[in-house]
């Protein structure tokens, strides 16, 4: 099959990074893959296998199925030369109504979150499409053991988007430091525009931290590895890159329900909290102080996380390619 996806560029963001493993996979598999954007600018942060092309191309060459992650691309994926044309929908905030005017586009939802908010707010079935990531790229955790050393708490350092909820993270690590527990943090983000890099740059708390930058995308097992302990204080999201991300790793997860329902189950893959920093204080400190629990939720998770490898997300989607054709 020839496919394809619109894309607003190749930088690294969640809903980018989604199509350029489903792509290589596709690829690996024997399809062919092309990712489109204005720019038509290959990723530097990827080994992306497939092509990459303008806008202009969508009308010249023919796909089989045509993805979009974008509302507003509306117009390339109805204009475009597809044989299908679908949104993947990936961002839980997106108006869905003016692509469900157009009977002829499909809606696929990345997790169990976006599926469940399209049914009750919009009324539909979206095709279940949900993960995903490539285990195999992660080391899971051995060492669960914390002594004369700092506990390591990362969290993902996008400081420029406050739905990430970094500060939650930062507060709550900031109590905890100032009550004496040994606390380090660990903060990783590469900068997407000029304010995202002057945040990273001024950035300043009292605890001991680490905030790396552009760290390279196929070394991300390394990074993870570094840490005792994962905390994801979003508001929203459709699915969890880096919750998944450190739960391949085999590391502890502290994270609120955004884009976590697949991932993250109360008690047996991770800790379950609501957006407040006293709840985010309270389970850091449950972690700190419990050895047991860190290595039960962390291995649990891993074992987890695998039904979600990009390799059988992609199959997933050629079945029902197959099954739906003509429908």
């Amino acid at each position: 099959m020839n496919l394809g996806v619109i894309l607003p560029h190749t930088k690294l963001y969640g809903g980018v990074k989604r199509f350029l493993e489903l792509g290589n996979v596709f690829i690996e598999l024997g399809h062919r893959f092309t990712v489109y954007t204005v720019e038509g600018i290959a990723p530097d942060w990827f080994d992306f296998k497939g092509e990459t092309k303008t806008f202009d191309k969508l009308k010249e060459d023919e796909t089989d199925a045509l993805f979009t992650t974008e509302t507003k691309f509306i117009d390339e994926l109805v204009n475009a030369n597809a044989k299908r044309r679908i949104l993947y929908h990936v961002r839980i905030t997106e108006n869905l109504r003016p692509f469900l005017k157009h009977k002829n586009i499909e809606i696929f939802a990345c997790s169990t979150n976006i599926y469940l908010h399209d049914k009750k707010k919009y009324g539909i079935e979206a095709f279940k499409a949900l993960g995903g990531v490539n285990t195999a790229n992660y080391q899971p955790k051995t060492d669960y053991l914390v002594k004369d050393r700092p506990f390591v708490v990362m969290a993902y350092g996008r400081l420029v988007e406050r739905v990430k909820g970094t500060k939650y993270v930062i507060r709550a690590c900031e109590k905890l430091y100032k009550k004496g527990y040994n606390i380090r943090l660990l903060l990783f983000d590469t900068a997407v525009n000029e304010k995202a890099q002057s945040l990273i740059d001024n950035f300043a708390t009292i605890v001991p931290f680490d905030f790396v930058q552009n760290h390279p995308f196929d070394k991300n097992s390394e990074l993870f590895n570094r840490a005792d302990l994962f905390v994801a204080a979003e508001r929203h999201a459709g699915w969890s890159n880096t919750v998944c991300e450190a739960m391949s790793c085999a590391l502890p997860v502290i994270a609120t329900r955004a884009g976590t329902k697949d991932l993250l189950i109360d008690e047996e893959t991770g800790l379950l909290t609501r957006r407040f920093t006293f709840l985010f204080r309270r389970k850091i400190k449950r972690m700190i102080e419990d050895e047991a629990l860190r290595e039960r939720l962390g291995r649990n998770a891993r074992r987890h996380v695998e039904q979600f490898d990009w390799h059988n997300l992609a199959r997933k989607i050629l079945v029902h390619f197959n099954e739906t054709t003509g429908a």
